[in-house]
């Protein structure tokens, strides 16, 4: 086969990949449409900064369609997601932690409750 043939061959199976991925397909699956080996997609994503850029591309779209669904979720009242939503949108307001920071010195004293030790303070 020619090399432009084999470059055609190429483009076309990482069209398919990066379809299938598209849809919501796992790699391997999107390798198994693209009838290429996981190894390969792994080696052209390395080798084509424009081929991750994509694959990159097709996980932050599934990432804004989650975020898009949560939100949904938190607009209906589901308590839960607006839980989640709350403590990752704004984790400084929102956690089941409070911090509070005290400034100056703290004087303890301990006090034993044992009858051989009563009477006996340490600071």
């Amino acid at each position: 086969m020619s090399n432009e043939k084999n470059e055609k061959k190429k483009l076309q199976k990482r069209k398919v990949f990066l379809e299938s991925l598209a849809k919501g397909t796992s790699i391997i699956k999107a390798c198994q449409a693209a009838d290429i080996a996981v190894v390969t997609a792994w080696r052209w994503r390395r080798d084509s900064k424009d081929f991750d850029d994509k694959v990159l591309a097709v996980f932050e779209s599934r990432t804004q369609v989650a975020e898009d669904a949560l939100y949904k979720n938190v607009i209906k009242g589901n308590v839960i997601a607006q839980i989640f939503y709350l403590k990752n949108r704004n984790s400084a307001r929102w956690k089941d932690k409070q911090e509070q920071t005290v400034e100056g010195g703290l004087d303890i004293t301990i006090r034993y409750a044992n009858e051989k030790d009563r009477g006996s303070t340490k600071s």
